[in-house]
């Protein structure tokens, strides 16, 4: 190998390792960067996400849980898969290290024979102009032989030495570089078991997002499905016990609003179309007992049960809208009751075809459901 190879080699591995430590872990971005934050920040939502309680969260919850930690099993995988890629590229800076470290070697051992069989020769077969006297060796002492043998060689041999001492530098710093290829290896290595190990942490998370998801889906469905058996009966009621109410007059179905919340608690499924399927109505949670309060004044045109809704009551409040409340553990209110918005009607239950103590709220004009944000503003 050359000069000019060594020196070559050597200096791409300097560079080699000079840009492993610029993207080494050790040397990652700092807090400013954009990239590290929203790593960071998408790592603690997902976080959350899995630290949420399955059982009392709301639907949307759930679904946006399950979503955070799809996203998060989606980033794990492509860093995992960024983590083994490094890890090749340590390993191939690796071996190439390892593979010029064992050249220089082989040099300086090349190097250091043709240095001691030059010596060796010079020492046993002298010139008679030998400058040095080595002739004369059976007067010298051992130590003034070995530095004579030594100038000699190095008079001699001058560019042999250089070679030499150049293949030695060579090897200290190769080693070094091998050394640090490879614990920068070891490193990889162990980043990427840390990220495996974050990769199976977060599908685990996902599937059990995913399990309660599917649950609360059946839940869901459940109770409109149980729901839906009443719709025809409940459009009934609410035609004719309104005009009923109305003196028989016609009424105009009208988006009134000015509802209050029917009870205290947190809402666990909106209106809207769940999977293939209407929800009638906003599902309001909270202990079984808990007060449920008339949403507008009005009388009342129904108060019993039906199926899925459980102990049920409907209020018509007059041109052609009335509120639904379902699930109830008790109904207080009675038939044809004028009730003023703010009185308690009833306490929240569970029964009927119920995922769990809440009440199922209804707006209905001209007995179509619509969304009771309209009412409630």
């Amino acid at each position: 190998m050359t000069r000019m190879t060594r020196n070559r080699t050597f200096f791409t591995l300097l560079v080699v390792a000079l840009l492993a430590t610029m993207v080494s872990p050790a040397g990652a971005a700092g807090s400013s960067d954009p990239r590290a934050a929203r790593d960071a920040a998408r790592a603690r939502k997902a976080q959350l996400a899995s630290q949420l309680n399955t059982l009392k969260a709301s639907e949307g919850q759930l679904l946006n849980a399950a979503k955070v930690l799809n996203d998060q099993v989606l980033s794990q995988a492509a860093r995992v898969d960024a983590a083994r890629q490094a890890v090749t590229a340590a390993n191939a800076e690796m071996a190439e290290a390892d593979r010029s470290l064992k050249e220089t070697k082989s040099s300086i051992d090349r190097l250091g024979k043709l240095v001691v069989d030059r010596a060796v020769a010079a020492y046993m077969s002298p010139s008679r102009s030998d400058p040095n006297g080595l002739d004369s060796t059976s007067d010298l002492a051992l130590s003034a032989r070995k530095q004579a043998l030594l100038s000699s060689v190095s008079a001699n041999d001058t560019d042999l030495i250089d070679q030499l001492r150049a293949a030695k530098q060579d090897y200290d710093v190769q080693l070094a570089a091998a050394k640090e290829a490879r614990a920068r290896a070891q490193a990889r290595k162990a980043e990427t078991e840390a990220r495996l190990a974050a990769l199976e942490k977060a599908n685990a998370d996902r599937r059990r997002m995913a399990a309660a998801v599917s649950a609360r889906q059946k839940e869901i469905l459940g109770e409109i499905d149980a729901q839906s058996k009443s719709e025809s009966a409940l459009t009934r009621i609410i035609l004719e016990r309104s005009k009923q109410s109305s003196g028989g007059a016609a009424t105009t179905a009208r988006n009134a609003g000015g509802c209050i919340w029917p009870a205290k608690g947190r809402v666990t499924s909106e209106f809207g179309r769940r999977w293939g399927r209407l929800h009638a109505g906003i599902d309001v949670a909270n202990s079984i007992g808990t007060p449920i309060w008339a949403a507008k004044s009005g009388t009342v045109i129904f108060s019993g049960q039906q199926s899925g809704y459980g102990n049920v009551i409907i209020i018509d409040h007059g041109g052609g809208m009335t509120t639904l409340y379902g699930h109830m553990s008790r109904r207080i209110a009675v038939d044809g009751q004028h009730v003023s918005q703010g009185q308690q009607i009833g306490a929240i239950g569970n029964t009927g075809h119920s995922t769990g103590p809440h009440v199922h709220f209804e707006t209905r004009y001209g007995g179509s459901p619509r969304n009771p944000r309209g009412c409630l503003g």
